[in-house]
């Protein structure tokens, strides 16, 4: 009985996310840009994406918050797929601001996932999000489920 107690324990300290479970909630995002205008830093990691079955909220900075439904959402991509179909969104956006393309056109290996959707007023919008290598992949997995849409590039 020591022991099973002492392993729960060790799991417990050594992996939280096994036995509580990490949520659909990650902090260690960054907003590449996109239709929504925020102001963000571009080096910090401070964007939080939570969601759940009902709402996909995005939190951008202490005053942009993207609330969506996970209806209004109309694809997801992965990787230079993101920048490409965020970039064409933006550029088919009426009001194109120079923070709407910070970041668009920036080549890397990093994981950017993308989301298109429709807002209230049907007009389209995107998001280009820029993930950690530890959390892209569970981040892919979960918008998929939620709204039922595949993944263009998938890794």
């Amino acid at each position: 009985m020591r022991k099973a107690v002492a392993w729960v324990v060790i799991l417990a300290v050594a992996w939280p996310g096994v036995v509580w479970g990490d949520g659909n909630s990650w902090n260690k995002i960054r907003y590449g840009g996109g239709t929504v205008e925020a102001k963000v830093n571009p080096f910090d990691w401070n964007t939080t994406l939570t969601v759940d079955s009902g709402l996909i909220t995005l939190q951008l900075g202490p005053r942009a918050t993207l609330r969506l439904k996970p209806e209004q959402v109309t694809a997801l991509s992965y990787g230079q797929e993101a920048h490409r179909r965020v970039a064409d969104m933006v550029a088919l956006s009426v009001v194109v601001t120079p923070l709407a393309l910070f970041g668009i056109l920036h080549k890397s290996t990093a994981h950017f996932v993308g989301i298109e959707f429709k807002t209230g007023d049907g007009k389209p919008g995107a998001v280009l999000l820029e993930a950690d290598k530890n959390n892209y992949k569970a981040i892919l997995q979960v918008l998929k489920t939620v709204t039922g849409k595949p993944v263009q590039n998938a890794p």
